[in-house]
């Protein structure tokens, strides 16, 4: 982002400098009595188009160009599949209230922050299929079940750590 703004930044100073030196120049060729040519003038003019068109016109193209793969991948790299977004959907529902996920946008303060955390997808299941502390706990066992768990722990394993993460398919509701 700093990169762009400096990109930006020399070209817009560099139309700046055009833009004064043809001021200048013209008022000087004023003082002296001597009339100013148009074309040097339009020469000017010109350079200052083309500084700000390339400044301006070159990284707005690459921001459009770029939109629609903003939409299918997440900060991290991370593009959810058909079931990690179903899994994602489950998260919501059930887990997000206590523990604290970037992906999903939760901040619940009961379980673990999974973002530190950042457990592989067997310990996510065990820790859904039997809870923790043997299932008398804070976790309940059987949140979820069957495939529904296998999507929930295939998601947070995919997403913990990683930050925001994007739906691919737009036939599932975001939370």
């Amino acid at each position: 982002m700093v990169v762009v703004a400096v990109f930006i930044a020399v070209f817009v100073i560099a139309g700046l400098a055009v833009a004064g030196a043809a001021f200048a120049s013209t008022r000087s060729a004023q003082a002296e009595g001597a009339s100013s040519s148009g074309g040097g003038k339009m020469f000017y003019v010109g350079i200052a188009i083309c500084v700000v068109g390339i400044g301006l016109g070159i990284p707005g193209l690459l921001i459009v160009g770029n939109a629609d793969k903003s939409s299918r991948d997440a900060v991290g790299g991370v593009v959810l599949t058909a079931s990690q977004e179903k899994g994602r959907v489950l998260f919501a529902q059930n887990c997000a209230s206590c523990h604290t996920l970037q992906a999903s946008g939760s901040a619940g303060q009961t379980g673990p922050n999974l973002d530190v955390m950042h457990p592989p997808e067997a310990l996510i299941l065990n820790a859904i299929k039997v809870g923790r502390a043997r299932g008398a706990g804070n976790m309940p066992a059987g949140l979820v079940t069957g495939v529904q768990a296998d999507e929930v722990a295939s998601y947070v394993s995919a997403v913990a750590g990683q930050g925001n993460v994007s739906l691919e398919n737009a036939s599932v509701q975001q939370p």
